[in-house]
């Protein structure tokens, strides 16, 4: 199967149930978001000084891909992705406690400024795309349910982002 469909040249694009939709739709904001979010985190991951950063930045990429099939799935009882049969929903308790290891080891201690080194500039990005997602999908909430653990997940892992970036200054 090639890349290449020519399916989307009329500016609209399939959801997972086979609904056509247009690009611009907010559920397709979402996904593209989504997408940048999991670019940005690649870039960042490549970047980290900390293994421990590769590995949970590894896992959220996953997490994120699970969310996205999710989002991609308006019909679906939303509790896996239907690319990923039996993908459990990535659950936000995993995040904050990551959150609360990596602020028992860097309390915070002032405003932070993005730019201390290349790893902690590149998650900073990510946690703005990340709350850019967050908007994107709450105002999909607004015409099409969504399950509330998504938006969750994706207000936590911005926290653990910004969290992930203190802890890459170091480096």
């Amino acid at each position: 199967m090639s890349i290449t469909t020519t399916l989307g040249d009329g500016g609209s694009t399939g959801l997972l149930n086979g609904e056509q939709v247009p690009k611009d739709h907010p559920r397709i904001e979402c996904l593209g978001t989504l997408d940048e979010l999991t670019s940005f985190l690649g870039d960042a991951k490549r970047h980290a000084a900390h293994e421990h950063t590769r590995k949970i930045i590894g896992l959220i990429q996953e997490e994120i891909g699970t969310l996205m099939g999710i989002l991609a799935s308006p019909d679906s009882p939303a509790q896996s992705a239907p690319l990923a049969p039996g993908a459990p929903m990535p659950d936000e308790s995993r995040l904050t406690s990551w959150i609360r290891e990596l602020e028992a080891r860097h309390p915070m201690r002032g405003f932070v400024v993005p730019g201390a080194n290349p790893s902690q500039a590149k998650l900073h990005i990510a946690r703005t795309v990340c709350r850019r997602a967050e908007r994107r999908i709450v105002t999909l909430t607004r015409t099409a349910p969504v399950n509330p653990a998504v938006l969750r997940y994706i207000n936590r892992l911005s926290d653990l982002l910004f969290m992930l970036s203190r802890y890459e200054e170091e480096a």
